[in-house]
Formats: structure tokens, sequence, C-alpha cells
């Protein structure tokens, strides 16, 4: 109890009441959940790193469809065109 304390103190947590009576994994998981928020930090890697729809689309097209690359579909996936063919 005393290196858990010593622990949230160090990294700066703060744990709601019911929270520091947890013991064991209980305890762990809400730590770690406080301390880095997977929601959010996966939200921002997502944003700042994965190219927008339009732009991924242009280069993916030749592997989501496995039709000529010049026809309707084809070219209606690469364009994100939501009234193409399917």
């Amino acid at each position: 109890k005393d290196e858990t304390t010593k622990l949230l103190e160090t990294l700066k947590i703060k744990l709601a009441s019911e929270d520091r009576d947890k013991e064991g994994k209980p305890l762990l998981k809400v730590v770690m959940r406080t301390w880095l928020p997977a929601g959010d930090t996966l939200f921002h890697m997502i944003t700042i790193h994965l190219p927008s729809p339009v732009t991924a689309q242009k280069y993916r097209a030749e592997m989501l469809y496995e039709g000529p690359s010049d026809d309707a579909c084809c070219t209606g996936i690469r364009n994100c065109d939501a009234e193409a063919p399917l």
C-alpha cells in the first residue's frame, strides 16, 4: 500500500476514494486508465498521423478493388465518390 501511494504521488495521480481501496489488478487498471487515458491518446494519434480518407483512397483503391483499375467502381472508390456504382 505504501509503494502504491508513493507511486501515485510521483506520477501526480489522484484517485477517487473508492478507487484507493482497490488492490491488485483492479487498482492497476484504474491507475493506468487515469495516468494514460487510451481513448483520448489513440484519438489524438489517429487524427495526427493517419491520412484523411480522401487522401488515403488514392493509393488504397488498387488494394481494395480487384477489378480493372480504370472502371467506374474503382474510380469511385479512388475518389471517395458516394454516388459511384459499387
